[in-house]
């Protein structure tokens, strides 16, 4: 057995598994429930600070920019900023739907157990609720908070331990009774754990998280080795067969997340942009690109095969797009050992190449705004960094990925034109053994012309 297939004997049952983990499954979709009002927040931080992206801003009066601020500032207390509850509420969901339990119920749970562990203070004006804790500072008590209420949740109505009404009950009024006891359970779960943190150091659950697990979490993600670890498994991943983006991220979007929160208010605010690795680096930066670069260094050698030729032609629109699917089915990516060294290794050298560009400040640090991954490259790296300077990193990105591609798709190529050459030659042979049996089979078969008697030759004549 070769090395490869050990290697894939041993990797792949691990990757599916990761794949396939419910819980995991969760984060990745939970998340997605922010998405809509992050994507609007983003948007609208882009608009408010797109005068100074382009550099005009000095040629506006100055109520133009106090009225962007004033009519959009508001805008991401209301969505990047409660990020955290929308993530109580979406892991939860999610789930709930694998466990087997009502999603609605168990998400209003989750969300009402993340609520009891925050750190509310009364006063004689009302009671405040710290919005810091809603978005960057309370994703990890959001993501915990949604795993162990929705667990005991679903096992309570599972089994059954739940308030049954008569079948005239209607469905609605019923299933809210059926919620009951196992919500009951969850929220006296977390009652007793906020009360409890009162008596420590910390004095809430939401600094000891931040404080124990979130914030090293933050610290070793925001690394460049972090960031090359994780794109080394993802286009692992990906060679196999397995979507890589979707495993992982699922394990790296919290601590990502929280980062480009982090990074958002303090662009939104004009202060110091604190991390170079976010969200925004990770989709702009460092997976951006590549496929635009694989699909140059094919236009530059110029396909010599007809299945590399089809394969480019079907490729150049959608890698302006960013679309892989072509490229990752077409060449295929999936197991060919040709491929692996450039897919696993141009991810890993944009990333450094982007990390060194903005740690020694020739590039703006990303934003943290949530640029769609289809916004083609040079826009995408503009917006993301509101500088042009970011756009420029990208195109270094794409020279970069261009040069390492190139001999490895000319390789692919002459693999592929000699499959071809032995395919046509074996046709041909082929053909030709069937016209000679043919032409055999005919002479055979053809019927001798008949020979006359004497007797009949003397009455012909």
């Amino acid at each position: 057995m070769s090395f490869q297939q050990k290697f894939i004997d041993k990797v792949l049952p691990i990757a599916t598994k990761l794949a396939g983990n419910k819980y995991l499954l969760s984060l990745r979709d939970g998340f997605m429930v922010a998405f809509p009002a992050t994507m609007f927040a983003s948007i609208m931080i882009i608009i408010q600070n797109l005068p100074a992206t382009f550099g005009f801003q000095k040629f506006l009066p100055a109520g133009v920019m106090q009225f962007l601020n004033d009519f959009l500032g508001p805008i991401s207390n209301a969505t990047m900023n409660i990020t955290a509850l929308f993530v109580a509420f979406g892991v939860a969901y999610q789930l709930a739907d694998k466990l087997h339990a009502s999603k609605l119920y168990a998400g209003g749970i989750s969300l009402s157990s993340f609520m009891l562990l925050l750190p509310m203070t009364n006063t004689k004006a009302g009671t405040f609720i710290p919005v810091d804790k809603l978005g960057a500072q309370g994703m990890f008590v959001a993501i915990i908070t949604a795993i162990v209420s929705t667990i005991i949740f679903a096992r309570l109505e599972n089994a059954n331990i739940t308030i049954k009404m008569p079948e005239q009950v209607p469905p609605a009024i019923a299933g809210s009774f059926v919620a009951i006891l196992p919500g009951a359970a969850s929220l006296m779960t977390f009652t007793v754990v906020r009360y409890l943190f009162t008596f420590t150091a910390w004095g809430n659950a939401f600094d000891f998280i931040y404080k124990m697990l979130q914030e090293p979490l933050q610290g070793l993600g925001a690394s460049l080795p972090a960031v090359l670890l994780i794109m080394f498994i993802s286009q692992l991943l990906w060679w196999f067969g397995i979507h890589g983006t979707l495993v992982v991220n699922s394990v790296v979007d919290p601590i990502m997340a929280a980062l480009a929160i982090e990074n958002y208010n303090a662009y939104r605010k004009g202060l110091p942009l604190p991390h170079i690795v976010n969200t925004t680096f990770m989709g702009v930066f460092v997976i951006t690109g590549m496929i635009l670069g694989l699909s140059l260094a094919a236009l530059i050698f110029a396909a010599k095969s007809a299945r590399m030729k089809r394969t480019m032609e079907m490729v150049a629109l959608p890698a302006f797009f960013n679309i892989s699917e072509p490229i990752t089915f077409g060449l295929p990516i999936v197991l060919n050992p040709t491929i692996f060294i450039p897919w696993v290794l141009c991810p890993m050298i944009m990333a450094g190449v982007s990390y060194f560009a903005m740690s020694i400040g020739l590039v703006p640090r990303p934003t943290g705004a949530t640029i769609v991954w289809s916004t083609p490259v040079f826009l995408s790296g503009w917006l993301g960094t509101g500088s042009i300077r970011g756009a420029i990193l990208q195109l270094v990105n794409v020279a970069i990925t261009t040069v390492i591609w190139l001999p490895f798709l000319k390789v692919l190529d002459h693999q592929y034109l000699t499959e071809e050459q032995a395919t046509a030659a074996t046709e041909a042979a082929t053909a030709d053994a069937a016209s000679t049996v043919h032409e055999v089979t005919a002479t055979v078969e053809e019927p001798s012309a008949p020979q006359a008697t004497p007797g009949e030759s003397a009455v012909t004549k």
